[in-house]
């Protein structure tokens, strides 16, 4: 099963509902906004709902290239290291950033059936493949000794490689700087660690991951990530090949 945002303009519900329905009876789980566009308190659930989601659905059409909070929805996920997959109705000067994504032209099916048929079987595929290419580091873990945990409640960072091996580090402030300087929260003092390598930001009730053009990339689970990343607890964050971390919440009881 597969957790789906399902992103679209209102004047689009109708493909919306199309797709739902589609997805659903595929095993699927898709989630559409149940408020109103520009309601009271909607962008706060949209947001939970889209760090949640393994994938972003986004019918892309001429009304949903021209709104903001289609164009916020899609760039949030993008941002958060989540796959975005575009259904092309009739779009018009969308943002160059949507040419990056998969994408599915409906214009290219004479039969409306074949389009979907395709995008169900692709979409799955695709998503396959890139859980596939993310799980060298969770069978890494194996390599590790996961004995040493916290135990008092927060957010914490666990070294499980490097210098400091076993050492814990509490997540305190909303925004926490890792690299080599001085000057950063967590010191590291490896030759493979930028002086400032990486930013983790509290938003909301997760740690969110960004790496700061460092010399020798930062990556979770395995995939090297580009924007902000969010951290589910037990990922494995890796600065260059000498240093892990293990991302761990404890929670009250």
């Amino acid at each position: 099963m597969i957790n789906v945002y399902l992103s679209y303009a209102p004047q689009d519900s109708q493909g919306a509902e199309e797709a739902r329905r589609i997805l659903l009876a595929q095993g699927h789980r898709p989630w559409v906004d149940p408020q109103a566009t520009g309601a009271s308190g909607w962008r706060a659930e949209a947001e939970a709902a889209i760090k949640a989601a393994d994938a972003l659905v986004l019918l892309l059409t001429s009304a949903a290239a021209q709104s903001v909070a289609v164009t916020y929805e899609w760039s949030l996920a993008l941002g958060c290291g989540i796959p975005v997959f575009a259904l092309v109705f009739d779009a018009a000067d969308e943002h160059p950033r949507l040419q990056q994504v998969h994408r599915y032209q409906r214009a290219a099916f004479a039969d409306e059936n074949h389009f979907w048929d395709q995008f169900v079987a692709d979409f799955k595929q695709r998503l396959d493949a890139e859980r596939q290419a993310a799980q060298p580091a969770s069978a890494e873990a194996s390599d590790f000794d996961l004995s040493v945990m916290p135990e008092q409640p927060g957010y914490w960072l666990v070294m499980r490689r490097g210098p400091l091996l076993n050492q814990l580090f509490r997540l305190e402030r909303e925004v926490v700087n890792i690299g080599r300087d001085l000057a950063n929260n967590i010191v590291i003092r490896d030759a493979q660690v930028s002086r400032f390598h990486m930013r983790l930001t509290l938003q909301g009730q997760t740690y969110l991951a960004a790496d700061l053009d460092s010399s020798n990339g930062t990556r979770v689970n395995g995939a090297q990530i580009s924007g902000r990343v969010s951290l589910n607890d037990g990922d494995f964050l890796a600065l260059g090949d000498a240093i892990v971390l293990t991302y761990n919440l404890v929670y009250l009881d």
